[in-house]
């Protein structure tokens, strides 16, 4: 995890198709978070394909709202939306 002030970045979170629904990324993102609150970090911050509903959905169920949306290139140079989300973090 890259972390600057005052933001924590998640980076590319994925959970294996049969490791799925068994609630691993809600797990991990707590850790996450719980790791930034630590470090005095007040914003937890993360990037989501807007191709995806489903992983912009587990965000919003965790508190996480979406404050960007953005055009543009993957690795491989293809065009795709990406949401910024970001969350308050409490201690």
């Amino acid at each position: 995890m890259k972390i600057k002030p005052p933001d924590a970045i998640t980076p590319r979170l994925s959970v294996i198709p049969e490791m799925q629904g068994q609630g691993l990324a809600k797990a991990l993102i707590a850790e996450i978070e719980q790791f930034a609150r630590t470090n005095g970090k007040t914003i937890s911050e993360c990037k989501v394909r807007m191709s995806v509903p489903r992983n912009i959905e587990l965000y919003h169920s965790l508190g996480y709202i979406v404050t960007k949306e953005n055009k543009g290139k993957n690795r491989s140079g293809f065009a795709l939306s990406v949401a910024t989300m970001e969350k308050q973090l409490t201690k």
